[in-house]
């Protein structure tokens, strides 16, 4: 009795080893793997965000010279006009990125997604420069109104002043 009860144990011991283990859960995130130069222009990004407004035209002005170059001279383009926050620029670099959201090489479609973003933060920065105008005028404006009211009221002081027979 005994060697038939080892017996069971020693085959429930060894069948709960041979129990396949749970499958680990599945993940729905993708993993991103960087293609076709992503990495390089993202380190170039990162270098020109140190550099001065005088530093990027001439960037711009080496960028301009090359020819050739395809996507990924557009990108470098496009960051750099981007880089300089000016209304003009920004469409240009827009111009740019666009251009290589149109290509149909290699290249190009390796850096549609990088392009894509930087098209959406470009147009997103556009507006807020925009918006940011707008303001401005019309804190001028009220600027404006309120100093033309302000004469208007000395004016009004004066001429009560030089009215007779008011006490003083």
């Amino acid at each position: 009795m005994k060697s038939r009860l080892l017996l069971l144990l020693l085959s429930l011991l060894l069948a709960a080893c041979a129990t396949p283990a749970p499958e680990a859960p599945t993940s729905t995130v993708k993993l991103v793997t960087t293609v076709g130069g992503m990495e390089d222009l993202l380190a170039y990004h990162q270098s020109l965000r140190r550099l001065s407004p005088q530093e990027l035209g001439r960037e711009l002005q080496v960028l301009n010279a090359r020819h050739g170059g395809g996507a990924m001279l557009a990108m470098q383009k496009a960051m750099v006009l981007g880089l300089t926050h000016d209304a003009g620029d920004l469409t240009k670099a827009l111009a740019q990125l666009g251009a290589v959201l149109s290509a149909t090489d290699s290249d190009a479609t390796a850096l549609k997604p990088l392009a894509q973003l930087l098209v959406s933060n470009y147009a997103e920065m556009r507006r807020l420069n925009d918006n940011v105008d707008k303001a401005n005028q019309q804190a001028r404006d009220s600027q404006r109104r309120l100093d033309q009211l302000s004469e208007k009221l000395e004016a009004l002081k004066n001429i009560e002043r030089t009215l007779p027979g008011q006490p003083k």
